[in-house]
C-alpha cells in the first residue's frame, strides 16, 4: 500500500507543474526545504526518485515520476470530489453541478469563467473534474459528471453537444527556429520539420493531426510526445520540434517572447468548444445556468480579443 499523504502529492504535483521547487514553495507559500522534504517522503513511499536533479538545472520528471504524476492528479481530484460530496451532504440546500473539463480548457480557457460562475451562483455547488478528453467522455458515460467540456469539431455519438465558442490553434516554435521569422510559410515547408505534440493515438492527438492534415500539413515526423503543456513548451523552446497548441495555452509564452507563432499560409486552425450532456439525463436549472453563463463568458472574451 502506498503510504504517501495527500499533502505530499499536492506538493509533488505543484513542483512538477511549476517547474522547480522554488516556484512550488512560492505558489504553496511554504519554505523550499519543506517542498524538498515532501518530495523526499514521496520518493521513499514509491521506492525511487520522481525527479532527476542536476546542479544548476531544473528538476526533470523521471519515468517513475511521470507515472506517479498521473496517479497523483487522479487521487487529488478524487479527494476534491470527496470534500465536495461531504459539503453537499452537509449543505442545507441548493443545487449541485459536476463539470468534467478537458485539461487545456480548464487551465487556460474556462478557469476564470468557472470561478466567476461559482462566485455569481453561491447557492449552486460547482464541482470541476479535470482530465484528458478520454476522461471527460468516461465521466459522462459513467454518470459521474453532468456536463462535459470538450474541444472537438465533431459531434460525439451518444451525447447532446452545444457549441459555446471557438478555440484557435497556433503553430509555435522557439524564437531561433529556422521558420520563426519567415512570412507566409507554406504547409509543405512546415511539414518538413519535426513536430512535438500529444500521443497520436489519443483523442486529442488524432484531432490535432486531422486539423493539420486539412490545412495541408501532412507527413511530418513526430520527434517527441507530451501529455502536459508545461513539458511540451520545454520541448518547443529547446527546438525539438514545432507544436500545434490552443491559443489560450500559449498566449503568455508568446507575449513574453519565449515562443513565436508561425505565419503559415493555410486556413485558420481551430476547435469548437463543446458542452456535452447526456440525452437520458434531465437538464437541471443549474446545468442550464452554467451553459448560458459559459457561453456568454466565451463570447465576451472573444469580443475583447478582437476589439481594436
Amino acid at each position: 500500500m502506498l503510504k504517501a499523504s495527500l499533502r505530499c502529492l499536492e506538493v509533488f504535483v505543484t513542483a512538477a507543474e511549476a517547474g522547480s521547487f522554488s516556484a512550488a514553495s512560492a505558489k504553496l507559500n511554504i519554505a523550499q526545504p519543506s517542498v524538498s522534504a515532501h518530495i523526499a517522503a514521496l520518493e521513499r513511499a514509491v521506492g525511487g526518485p520522481v525527479f532527476a536533479r542536476h546542479r544548476g538545472s531544473r528538476p526533470i520528471l523521471t519515468d517513475l515520476g511521470e507515472s506517479v504524476l498521473v496517479h497523483a492528479r487522479d487521487m487529488l481530484a478524487r479527494a476534491t470530489d470527496l470534500r465536495s460530496d461531504v459539503m453537499n451532504l452537509l449543505a442545507s440546500g441548493g443545487e449541485r453541478v459536476v463539470v468534467s473539463c478537458q485539461r487545456s480548457l480548464a487551465n487556460f480557457t474556462l478557469n476564470r469563467a468557472l470561478t466567476s460562475f461559482a462566485l455569481a451562483h453561491p447557492d449552486t455547488q460547482l464541482v470541476v473534474r479535470v482530465g484528458k478528453q478520454e476522461d471527460v467522455l468516461s465521466d459522462m458515460r459513467e454518470g459521474r459528471s453532468d456536463i462535459g467540456c470538450f474541444l472537438s469539431n465533431d459531434e460525439q455519438r451518444g451525447f447532446r453537444s452545444t457549441v459555446i465558442g471557438k478555440q484557435d490553434l497556433l503553430l509555435i516554435v522557439a524564437p531561433d527556429h529556422p521558420l520563426a521569422r519567415r512570412r507566409r510559410i507554406t504547409p509543405a515547408e512546415v511539414a518538413a520539420y519535426p513536430f512535438v505534440g500529444p500521443p497520436p493515438e489519443s483523442l486529442f492527438g488524432r484531432s490535432i493531426n486531422a486539423i493539420l492534415a486539412r490545412a495541408g500539413i501532412r507527413g511530418f515526423r513526430t520527434a517527441a510526445q507530451a501529455t502536459e503543456y508545461q513539458f511540451l513548451r520545454e520541448l518547443v523552446a529547446a527546438r525539438v520540434g514545432i507544436a500545434c497548441s490552443p491559443e489560450s495555452s500559449v498566449r503568455s509564452d508568446v507575449s513574453s517572447g519565449r515562443l513565436r507563432v508561425l505565419d503559415v499560409d493555410a486556413p485558420g486552425l481551430s476547435f469548437d468548444i463543446r458542452l456535452l450532456t447526456s440525452p437520458s439525463r434531465p437538464r437541471t436549472s443549474a446545468m442550464q445556468s452554467l451553459t448560458a453563463f459559459l457561453r456568454a463568458q466565451i463570447i465576451a472574451g472573444q469580443e475583447d480579443n478582437t476589439a481594436p
